[in-house]
């Protein structure tokens, strides 16, 4: 989800000083925000829960040299997405990712037979392990974490345009992917 409510500068500074009750506010403010980066980008709930605590050390340690100036939320982003990119460049890039995903199943229930959300998100994340390294991250910053185009241009450090290619890339191919899997939608759920 993007981030609605900012942190404050105030916080930051003062976190970046070292501030007990401000690196507090800040972490519990972030982590979420960190750890749902680092799940969408690397699959593994695990390997996302070390990445975020780490992403988090770096970010805290940065903050005393963030420029000011640079908002805060792309810069926290870029940090995240290169801390991310670094742990697949260890664990073996695409193929951890592709650890993570179970095959395609054929079809996904019908929505009255009940499929759970984690049923959902295993299908999305097979069909996310089939796209490139870079329509990955640009459709998980900016379609399911509801970043603003510009802001994922910067976190990876490309042009806006090359995102909008990037997603339209990756939802083209994830509804080849999905299309099949998906239940028809029922004559009700057209008309509204």
């Amino acid at each position: 989800m993007y981030d609605r409510n900012p942190i404050d500068e105030l916080v930051l500074a003062a976190a970046a000083r070292g501030e007990p009750d401000a690196v507090d506010s800040w972490f519990r403010a972030e982590h979420p925000v960190v750890w749902r980066l680092c799940v969408g980008l690397l699959a593994h709930a695990a390997d996302a829960d070390d990445a975020a605590q780490d992403a988090m050390l770096k970010l805290l340690d940065a903050l005393a040299h963030r420029d000011p100036a640079r908002p805060y939320g792309p810069w926290r982003t870029t940090v995240v997405l290169n801390h991310c990119r670094d742990v697949l460049r260890r664990m073996g890039t695409r193929q951890r990712y592709e650890d993570a995903a179970p095959p395609l199943p054929d079809c996904l229930p019908a929505p009255d037979e009940a499929a759970s959300a984690n049923e959902l998100r295993e299908l999305l994340t097979a069909a996310l392990a089939r796209l490139s390294p870079r329509e990955r991250e640009a459709f998980v910053l900016r379609d399911l974490q509801g970043l603003p185009t510009d802001e994922v241009a910067a976190a990876m450090d490309v042009a806006p345009a090359s995102v909008r290619s990037l997603i339209t890339l990756a939802r083209r191919r994830l509804r080849s992917l999905l299309g099949s899997r998906l239940p028809a939608p029922s004559a009700e759920s057209s008309h509204g």
